[in-house]
């Protein structure tokens, strides 16, 4: 891949059904610590959820969808090469929104085709406590393999395994390069891809009980990990990880 076509940054988005707007704003801007950008878009469904320190790569948009979903967009230098070597690799479109490409992963995931705003963009590691730094990309079986290729080819990271076999991670080379990116092998034997947002947490028990208390529920708990849903139906995970280094205490 040419270095103009390869993601300079990732944004997460967070898509949530607008009846449930105003409660996921609030819980995301509580559970995260983080400030609130101004509402922009025609009908004020996008905004930015701001880091302490360094450039943002959370954001949230108000969808049509009854269910919420995750999806990412892609920075690139230069969109048209990034969108010809997305669709080379078994991305199919989806639509265009304005300006911007929306395609589909193999297996069915939603990411968007974005342009590089500025440069020296910086993903500060510096929230001892928690951040939400990751997203986990979860993928069926009879997918795997394919998903796998494609999202270390179009990201340009290479794959690593993880502590456990059903999971691979993408390993940015810059360890302060932006969002972490994840797959997770399911058990389930077909489907459709679909990702959820990852937060790494110094105490897990101390940030279930806090993210409860703001409204959120529990839904597992395992050895490294928590699954919780947000008040608004959202299932995330509160992970084992430091938060400065992301790796698994």
């Amino acid at each position: 891949m040419s270095t103009t076509a390869a993601p300079a940054w990732f944004h997460l988005f967070l898509d949530v059904p607008r009846e449930g707007w105003e409660e996921a704003v609030g819980f995301w801007s509580a559970a995260t610590g983080w400030a609130l950008s101004a509402p922009r878009g025609e009908d004020g469904q996008f905004l930015t959820l701001v880091p302490q320190e360094g450039d943002a790569w959370l954001k949230m948009q108000a969808v049509d969808d009854a269910a919420p979903r995750i999806h990412l967009d892609l920075d690139a230098v230069d969109r048209e090469a990034a969108v010809k070597r997305a669709a080379d690799l078994g991305a199919s479109p989806a639509w265009t929104y304005e300006d911007v490409p929306v395609m589909r992963s193999p297996g069915g995931l939603l990411f968007c085709h974005t342009s590089v705003e500025r440069s020296g963009l910086r993903f500060a590691r510096s929230e001892p406590e928690r951040v939400l730094d990751q997203v986990c990309i979860d993928i069926p079986r009879v997918r795997w393999e394919q998903e796998v290729a494609f999202w270390a080819e179009i990201t340009s990271r290479t794959p690593e395994p993880a502590k456990t076999p059903e999971f691979v991670r993408l390993a940015d080379p810059d360890p302060h390069g932006g969002l972490r990116i994840l797959l997770q092998r399911l058990e389930d034997e077909d489907g459709e891809v679909r990702a959820h947002p990852d937060l790494a947490v110094a105490h897990r028990a101390t940030e279930t009980c806090r993210h409860e208390a703001l409204g959120a529920e529990t839904v597992g708990v395992f050895e490294w990990w928590t699954v919780m849903r947000a008040p608004y139906g959202q299932v995330y995970c509160l992970t084992d990880r430091d938060p400065v280094t992301g790796r698994v205490a």
